[in-house]
């Protein structure tokens, strides 16, 4: 059994437009917006919030995730729609061919990845040379997290590059689903090991804050994250960083 197969994760979502809709606006910049490329893999698939972000543009789209629960809810979710493929598999072992793949897409799961080397080599497997990987992690250097380091005195925090278990000290064993944030230039110099360039670099859910949820109206949010994605990107700023790889030719 998987974790989520006992957690509500579409209630989860539920008031988090905000969220949602900047990791869309993010998947707009960084996913092609024509189809010239003929399949896709997005690897923790949920429910599949996000096919709606992808599906025109690629002639075979295959969802995978380890939560045969979610599974079963994104084939409800999609009965009406062709070229979808469902699988159960977590990132660390993808049951598909070598080099068949032109695009991996994996948002919102390298958090519950301590070690991220096993995915990225099993990803970098399955894409074709050239294909292109887009990866999504929580960033433990974000803005807030710098600040508060400052705070209490750890003027060390942003040189450490092992990831950061976000769990309370009482969650940290194996009962319950693993929570790390993880630091941008170790993701770097994992990708760079297994072959992959980073061509762009976003920065997502940048006014996460809740007194700017509160205050600020959604649309006025969305324009502002639309606008500063790609320049707080440079910065590690936000909470979650987006990046587009390319798998070596």
């Amino acid at each position: 059994m998987a974790y989520y197969d006992t957690f509500d994760y579409e209630k989860y979502w539920r008031g988090r437009e905000y969220e949602d809709q900047s990791e869309r606006i993010a998947l707009k910049k960084l996913l092609p917006n024509q189809q010239t490329y003929t399949s896709i893999l997005e690897i923790g698939c949920g429910f599949g919030r996000l096919v709606s972000c992808y599906y025109p543009y690629f002639k075979k789209c295959i969802l995978a995730d380890p939560s045969t629960k979610l599974l079963s809810r994104a084939k409800e979710n999609f009965k009406d729609l062709k070229k979808l493929d469902f699988i159960c598999a977590s990132s660390s072992k993808i049951p598909l061919k070598s080099n068949s793949l032109d695009f991996c897409l994996m948002v919102r799961v390298c958090h519950h990845l301590p070690d991220l080397e096993p995915s990225i080599k099993e990803i970098d497997r399955v894409l074709k040379p050239g294909g292109f990987l887009v990866l999504e992690f929580a960033n433990k250097i974000n803005l807030k997290a710098r600040l508060r380091a400052f705070l209490r005195g750890d003027f060390n925090f942003s040189k450490s590059l092992f990831p950061l278990d976000l769990r309370s000290l009482g969650k940290r064993n194996p009962k319950y689903i693993n929570f790390s944030s993880h630091h941008p230039l170790f993701i770097l110099k994992i990708l760079k090991r297994n072959g992959f360039i980073v061509q762009k670099t976003l920065s997502v859910s940048n006014f996460r804050l809740s007194i700017f949820k509160k205050f600020i109206p959604l649309k006025i949010l969305l324009k502002l994250e639309d606008f500063t994605q790609g320049f707080l990107g440079k910065f590690f700023f936000g909470p979650s960083i987006f990046l587009l790889c390319q798998k070596s030719k």
